[in-house]
């Protein structure tokens, strides 16, 4: 078990024989016993002719002259963003580069012949993508993996602590931000409060956590195996960020597998305006920035490098992670 921190805290896996007739007659032939079935074999790489399609994934539109280099070699996406490639054993080195987008670096796998490009533009930069997805946003030293919640997930559920579940503007902060990230999401999961769900997110105020420093700190853990996430829970070092929607939002972004945003405006800037705020003092969810990157990242495998590799997307891995805000 491996346990990181961030504080941005880095806290810190038969064949039937047929009996002998009754009645007196004349036996019944001994059946031999039935041929046991023959496995498919499973279809692996791409074969001989086998046409990829290199879309943008903010638009989905297609990427024309890119270039796509499979075990090395080198072809050019025409006006439709396809490209006809000769057969690759599975698990060769797939390269696509373009401009306005990060190298992509992936493996042959068969079945996966749509390469979703990660844009780079004005508002989501490297540096935008890098923090959001890959470090926290004081960071420094080496860039950490991409962790996402499995995509068998579709269905999650806050679920108060009794006095939270007593306290109305609780459970209204807490209905608001599930609605916020519903919109977000955009169909690919849903989070209600309470309720049953692919995975129950637990939420309560305790003053003891470890990590609590003030009434307004609250905190996201976050247990992963091979970079996905498999447990969470929202802590709350005081009832006052538990009545309003900003920072429980910011807390679902960590569920999700948000890390910390630099920029001021979006959910995941890892302060807030604490006691200036009223409870209806917050009036927009995720920027459009953030709903980009939620979608990319349900693209990509836990364990992505940065900056945008899943070559070696596995690990036996099991962590813990923090994010304190």
């Amino acid at each position: 078990m491996q346990v990181h921190r961030t504080r941005i805290l880095w806290v810190l896996t038969s064949a039937a024989i047929l009996a002998p007739a009754c009645g007196g007659g004349p036996e019944s032939p001994t059946q031999a016993p039935a041929p046991a079935p023959t496995s498919t074999p499973r279809p692996s790489g791409w074969s001989e002719g086998t046409a990829l399609l290199v879309v943008s994934g903010e638009t989905q539109e297609p990427v024309s002259g890119a270039k796509v280099f499979v075990a090395g070699a080198p072809r050019l996406t025409d006006a439709d963003g396809k490209v006809v490639v000769t057969a690759a054993a599975e698990g060769a080195t797939v390269d696509v580069e373009a401009e306005g987008f990060l190298t992509r670096q992936t493996l042959v796998r068969y079945g996966e012949t749509r390469l979703t490009l990660w844009p780079v533009t004005e508002q989501l930069s490297e540096g935008y993508t890098q923090k959001l997805v890959y470090t926290s946003w004081d960071s420094s030293g080496s860039p950490m993996p991409l962790i996402r919640l499995p995509a068998k997930v579709r269905t999650l559920s806050l679920e108060p602590s009794e006095p939270l579940k007593a306290e109305w503007t609780a459970m209204d902060a807490h209905l608001g931000a599930a609605e916020y990230f519903n919109v977000a999401a955009l169909g690919r999961m849903t989070f209600s409060v309470g309720g049953a769900a692919d995975m129950t997110v637990p939420t309560r105020v305790n003053r003891a956590d470890e990590y609590c420093d003030s009434d307004w700190t609250l905190l996201t853990r976050v247990w992963t195996s091979n970079r996905e996430i498999t447990r969470a829970e929202i802590v709350f070092c005081s009832e006052k960020p538990s009545r309003l929607p900003q920072p429980i939002l910011h807390e679902m972004g960590h569920v999700y597998g948000l890390r910390h945003s630099s920029s001021g405006f979006d959910v995941m800037y890892p302060m807030y305006a604490g006691e200036a705020m009223t409870h209806y003092g917050f009036s927009h969810g995720f920027t459009y920035p953030e709903v980009v990157i939620m979608t990319l990242m349900s693209w990509r495998r836990g364990g992505n490098v940065w900056p945008d590799n899943d070559r070696t997307a596995t690990s036996s891995a099991t962590e813990v992670l923090v994010f304190a805000n």
